[in-house]
């Protein structure tokens, strides 16, 4: 037996999984949310000038909004795998909605805090990072507006799906701090570099969260053709006597 989780095929797993899987995923994520949390909270109350590289005083709106993008990050990082979890979606349905909503709020915040710091502040890996950060901003806003407009126009299947890729890239930012840790543990940090513009900085830039969105894209096109497989044929209907 299978269920529709948000329009993949998930395995009928037993009800007890949910619960052990979100907790795992969430211990795993627990410093990477508690880190952006109170460093957003440092660089919106203190004078962080020479101890974070997000902050420069000569631009306060720009540093305060991408301080604030940090705690608005850390909350969609909570809030989006509880998005996708079937039974949460069909036993608490409000809760869906509500926290659906929330959820499109602080990435359309979020999305823009990203864009807005790249193209105005940059990023330590120059001009390459900036471009790549200001394409996943894009795709972060074009996800939760698709995610918000279509769940509105009741076209669930198409609404899920949006909402599965929007889950992937707010992941995707927590994915990208473990592809380092993971890497640095592997290599001890080869082809990585203090400006990041090593070899792997720069495969980082784009990979962290284009790889994802196309394994989901592919995800999507193998349902689609096990869906055609399935669907019954017409019968062929005999052919008048008399002819052929």
């Amino acid at each position: 037996m299978k269920r529709d989780l948000g329009g993949l095929r998930m395995p009928g797993f037993g009800m007890g999984f949910w619960p052990a899987a979100l907790t795992l995923l969430f211990a795993a994520m627990g410093g990477f949310i508690a880190h952006s949390v109170w460093l957003g909270l440092g660089g919106l109350t203190n004078d962080l000038q020479g101890r974070s590289p997000f902050y420069a005083a000569s631009m306060p709106l720009t540093t305060a909004i991408m301080f604030l993008h940090m705690i608005t990050g850390a909350l969609l990082t909570v809030i989006a795998p509880l998005q996708v979890i079937n039974p949460i979606r069909r036993n608490w349905p409000r809760f869906h909605r509500w926290s659906g909503r929330i959820m499109v709020g602080l990435g359309i915040f979020t999305g823009f805090g990203g864009i807005l710091y790249a193209t105005r502040h940059g990023t330590t890996g120059g001009a390459f990072m900036d471009l790549s950060s200001t394409v996943y901003g894009l795709l972060m806003l074009l996800a939760a507006v698709q995610t918000y407009r279509l769940g509105r126009a009741r076209k669930w299947m198409v609404h899920r799906r949006w909402g599965w890729r929007f889950t992937v890239l707010v992941i995707a930012s927590w994915l990208y701090r473990m592809h380092y840790v993971i890497w640095d543990r592997l290599t001890g940090g080869l082809w990585t570099t203090p400006d990041m513009t090593g070899p792997f900085d720069r495969f980082q830039a784009w990979a962290f969260y284009l790889s994802y969105a196309a394994l989901l894209e592919l995800w999507f096109l193998w349902e689609d053709r096990r869906r055609m497989r399935k669907r019954p044929q017409p019968a062929m209907r005999p052919a008048p006597a008399g002819t052929g």
